[in-house]
C-alpha cells in the first residue's frame, strides 16, 4: 500500500528518513490544502503501481533467464568477471553459481586473447541490436572442450556496462559435419579408385583380345599369305582364306571399338542402344535368351548424361552375368515409377550370397554411376537363386 506521511514536525531529517521506510510522500500540516493532498495521492499510488510492474517485470526476466534450456550468462564489459548465469550454463558447463561468478570469460574461452576480447566487446557496447559472434570453442570444468554458437547483446546490469551472452552448444552437429565430410571423402576416393581399376581392367581386356584374338588372326592371314607367295598351287585359296581372316579381325576390332565409344544416344536413344547389346551378345552365340520390357518410357524426358549412365550399367551387368553366372535366361525390365527410372536386371543363374559377396569392380562402378544422380542400387541374391539388379534414378 502506497503510504504518505503528514505530519506537524519541521525537521528534515525526517523526511528522508520515512522515505527511506517506505514512504511515498511527506506533507507537513498547514502547507498543504486538499488540492496538493489528493495530487500527492494519485503520484504516490502511480509510484507504487511503476514499482510493482518493475518488480514484476525483473522477476518475468528472472524466470526467462534461469529457466531457459540453453546456457546464459552476463559478464562485466570492463574486467569480463561473470555477474550472474543461468541454470542451463551450471549444469552444462560443470561450474557451480559461486565457481562461475569467481571466474571471468578469457577462463573459458579458448580462442583469443585478451588484446582481442577487449576490442570484441568495444565493437559490441556501440551497437543497440544483438551481435551473433559466430561458434567460439569453450571448455568446460572437466576439461572437454565444445564448440559453442554465441550471441552477445549489450545491456546496463545494476548501473553498470555488462554483456549478455547466449551460448548454443553445437560440438554434436560439428561433429557430425565432420564425419559427414569424411565419408564424403572417403566415398570420392572409392569412386577413384574404382574408376582407376575399371581402366586398367578395360586396358587389361583389351590387350587380351587384341593379343589372343585380333593379333593371332592376323598372324595366321600373314603366314597364309608368305604361303601364297611361294606355293602357285595354293595362292588362290590361301589368298581366299587370308581376306576371310582379315574380314574376321576387322570385325573383331569393330565390336571392341563399338564397346568402348559412347553411343550416340541422342541419335538412335536409350532403347535402341539396349537392344543393339542384345543383337551383339545374340551374334556372339551366348546360350542365353535376353528379354527386354519397356513399361511407361518416354525417352524425350529422360535427360542424356542419364540415359548414357543407364546403358553402362546395362552393358557392365551383363558382361558380370556373361563372365560369372551361368545364366540361361536375363529379364531387363525399364520403368519410370514416381518420377524416378526404374532398371532392373534378373537373371537365373548361379546367384551369390550378398552379405559376403565382396563387390567387384562392375558393382562399385554401378554405384558409382548411380550415386552421381543421387540414386539408389539394390541387389538381391543367394546361391542358387540367380541375381536382381535394381537401380533408381531421380528423373531430375
Amino acid at each position: 500500500m502506497p503510504i504518505i506521511l503528514l505530519t506537524g514536525l519541521t525537521d528534515t531529517k525526517i523526511a528522508p528518513q520515512a522515505l527511506v521506510m517506505g514512504a511515498q510522500d511527506y506533507l507537513i500540516k498547514g502547507e498543504f490544502d486538499e488540492k496538493l493532498l489528493a495530487r500527492a495521492v494519485r503520484y504516490s499510488v502511480e509510484r507504487v503501481r511503476n514499482l510493482q510492474f518493475l518488480r514484476e517485470s525483473e522477476l518475468r526476466y528472472r524466470e526467462l533467464f534461469n529457466n531457459n534450456p540453453m546456457p546464459m550468462w552476463v559478464f562485466d564489459a570492463v574486467t569480463y568477471r561473470f555477474l550472474e548465469t543461468n541454470s542451463a550454463a551450471i549444469q552444462h558447463y560443470g561450474y557451480t553459481h559461486e565457481e562461475f561468478l569467481g571466474k571471468t570469460l578469457a577462463d573459458i574461452r579458448l580462442s583469443g586473447n585478451e588484446g582481442q576480447l577487449r576490442e570484441e566487446v568495444t565493437a559490441i557496447l556501440g551497437v543497440r541490436e544483438g551481435v551473433k559472434k559466430g561458434i567460439i570453442q569453450h571448455r568446460k570444468k572437466n576439461g572437454e572442450v565444445i564448440f559453442a554458437d554465441i550471441a552477445w547483446h549489450n545491456i546496463n546490469y545494476r548501473d553498470q556496462p555488462a554483456i549478455l551472452v547466449l551460448a548454443n552448444d553445437v560440438t554434436e552437429r560439428i561433429q557430425l559435419e565432420e564425419e559427414l565430410n569424411e565419408q564424403r571423402l572417403s566415398r570420392q576416393k572409392q569412386i577413384t579408385e574404382a574408376v582407376i581399376l575399371a581402366q586398367e581392367k578395360e586396358r587389361t581386356e583389351i590387350g587380351k583380345e587384341l593379343h589372343d584374338n585380333v593379333n593371332q588372326i592376323l598372324g595366321a592371314s600373314n603366314l597364309y599369305i608368305n604361303t601364297a607367295m611361294t606355293d602357285d598351287e595354293m595362292r588362290q585359296e590361301l589368298l581366299e582364306r587370308s581376306t576371310e581372316l582379315v574380314s574376321s579381325a576387322i570385325n573383331e576390332i569393330r565390336k571392341i571399338s563399338k564397346s568402348l565409344i559412347t553411343p550416340g544416344l541422342r541419335e538412335i536413344g536409350l532403347i535402341e542402344s539396349i537392344e543393339d547389346i542384345i543383337d551383339d551378345m545374340k551374334m556372339a552365340k551366348y546360350d542365353m535368351l535376353i528379354e527386354l520390357d519397356l513399361q511407361n518410357i518416354a525417352e524425350d524426358q529422360i535427360e542424356d548424361r542419364r540415359k548414357l549412365t543407364l546403358f553402362r550399367i546395362v552393358q557392365e551387368q551383363l558382361n558380370n552375368i556373361v563372365k560369372h553366372a551361368r545364366a540361361t535366361r536375363v529379364l531387363i525390365r525399364l520403368s519410370v515409377e514416381s518420377a524416378f527410372i526404374v532398371l532392373t536386371i534378373a537373371d537365373n543363374g548361379v546367384g551369390f550370397d550378398v552379405g559376403r559377396h565382396r563387390k567387384g569392380v562392375g558393382i562399385t562402378n554401378i554405384i558409382s554411376r548411380t550415386e552421381l544422380f543421387n540414386g539408389r542400387v539394390d541387389i538381391q541374391s543367394a546361391p542358387g537363386e540367380g541375381c536382381t539388379l535394381s537401380v533408381s534414378v531421380p528423373m531430375t
